[in-house]
């Protein structure tokens, strides 16, 4: 059998007080291992390799969320496993002046996530409609009887650019209307064609009215061809700077 282990899902104040009932990975009791000012978050878990199965990852995000309610969390990555109590201390005292920084940076802050799409059902015919050039090299090409791969694949670059260029336009419109109520933006890479922004923004929990005010306004810039999906708050999982020092603590590989 695989030796027990600790599994880790991140780091609060020494002084939060856990409230009971939460389980973990494997149904197992949510507990702290306190060092000085600060804490980690951990269960038992046997040491062995993790998969990405839901049901190993639905709790680690669960737990991360449920305390993240409570108090400030920084969220470990999804996997981390150590042999013994004792090497989370060594992890704790190791890491105290870097987990503690990071902990007040990120006190009262929360993520918001946002998604900006191209709601039309063609985004190629939706741009033809809009982009005159684009429109004229595309009848060029195809009002010919025979079409050369060549010009097909030109025309796509072509559209490519265009798609790109006006990614970086509608983007910088709505980072800019929101970025006064944000302490930081991260945009991410589009995970879809029709997708212009998927960014997530760090902001003071005592501001979220205040962002969802200023996303009402962003969202008038946009017309029905446009989408907008707007979720939070959680835990800043976009905007953790810490960089553990101990190699002992390493997803089980």
């Amino acid at each position: 059998m695989p030796a027990p282990g600790k599994y880790l899902y991140g780091f609060a104040d020494r002084g939060f007080n856990l409230l009971g009932g939460l389980l973990g990975l494997a149904n197992a009791p949510v507990h702290l291992i306190r060092f000085e000012e600060i804490a980690a978050i951990v269960s038992d878990h046997p040491v062995e390799k993790l998969s990405l199965l839901r049901r190993n990852i639905e709790p680690h995000h669960r737990i991360i969320r449920e305390l993240s309610k409570q108090t400030t969390v920084i969220p470990a990555t999804f996997g981390h496993i150590t042999e013994s109590e004792a090497e989370i201390v060594e992890l704790l005292r190791e890491n105290h002046g870097a987990i503690r920084e990071e902990l007040a940076r990120l006190a009262g802050k929360a993520e918001m996530g946002l998604k900006l799409l191209w709601d039309v059902d063609n985004i190629f015919d939706y741009f033809v409609g809009q982009d005159r050039e684009l429109r004229m090299r595309r009848d060029r090409v195809f009002g010919k009887s025979r079409v050369a791969m060549g010009e097909k694949l030109e025309l796509g670059a072509f559209f490519e650019r265009r798609i790109k260029q006006e990614r970086e336009r509608l983007s910088a419109q709505i980072v800019e209307a929101l970025r006064p109520v944000a302490c930081e933006v991260r945009e991410n890479p589009a995970t879809d064609e029709k997708m212009v922004l998927n960014a997530a923004f760090l902001i003071e929990r005592a501001r979220e009215k205040e962002f969802e005010e200023a996303l009402l306004r962003a969202a008038a810039l946009f017309d029905s061809n446009f989408a907008l999906d707007y979720s939070g708050p959680w835990p800043p999982y976009n905007f953790v700077r810490l960089s553990l020092k101990v190699p002992a603590l390493e997803a089980v590989a």
